[in-house]
């Protein structure tokens, strides 16, 4: 439900967290690209523990933190995926057209382990825009899909949550939140509204996209949420 970004420069550190961490849920997003090497002896042991692993090595346009190139994070992400990943996070916009998209939709993996990611972090794009997107998702064989969206009214975001029961009619599992201050409620709505888990940072962490908030406060806020 809440799935915590591990987002450090060393293997060694990601797994101290992890550790740490463990008690407060059992799903972590690992965010390679934040790494300055991935060992794969290291990342195999990691992905080994037992626990849900949400693989991403995020394309810089959409908030990596360095420049990757496709195939590399291609290379990396199925690597994973043959190491037992829950799920690896592919970029809708970079890495689901062209040569990727046949690459992609060929693989053992797909559709089960792949979620695919659309992020814009300067609006929202309007609601028929988004349903668009879902139901093109969909006509693919999409089975995951994760849309994340500044958002500067309460209209737009309940515009995104209402997408969560919209993909699920589709036959999609689909994660819905928008980023900023005015969004920073919905990352906790959205699993109301069903979305299958939310974004949090570690205790002592920061977030790595606007609004996101650290684990201990999403779960109060949320058991606050779900007895009202």
């Amino acid at each position: 439900m809440f799935c915590l970004v591990l987002a450090e420069n060393t293997l060694e550190k990601v797994y101290e967290i992890l550790k740490r961490e463990k008690n407060h849920t059992d799903l972590f997003e690992l965010r390679l690209d934040f790494l300055d090497k991935i060992e794969e002896g290291l990342l195999e042991r990691v992905l080994s523990e037992p626990y849900h692993f949400i693989c991403t090595v995020r394309a810089k346009a959409e908030g990596g933190k360095k420049e990757i190139s496709n195939s590399k994070r291609w290379e990396i992400l199925e690597y994973c995926g043959k190491k037992g990943a829950y799920l690896l996070d592919v970029e809708w916009k970079s890495l689901f057209f062209g040569k990727y998209k046949t690459l992609i939709k060929k693989s053992p993996l797909f559709p089960e382990k792949i979620l695919f990611s659309y992020h814009d972090f300067e609006k929202t794009p309007s609601l028929g825009t988004l349903k668009r997107l879902l139901k093109r998702a969909s006509s693919e064989g999409v089975k995951w899909f994760k849309i994340a969206t500044f958002v500067k009214t309460f209209s737009e975001v309940i515009g995104l949550l209402s997408l969560i029961p919209y993909g699920k009619a589709l036959g999609m599992e689909v994660v819905a939140f928008g980023m900023g201050e005015t969004g920073k409620l919905s990352r906790i709505l959205c699993l109301l509204a069903g979305s299958p888990f939310t974004y949090v940072f570690p205790r002592g962490g920061y977030p790595l996209a606007p609004g996101q908030l650290d684990i201990i406060s999403a779960q109060k806020i949320y058991e606050t949420l779900k007895n009202v």
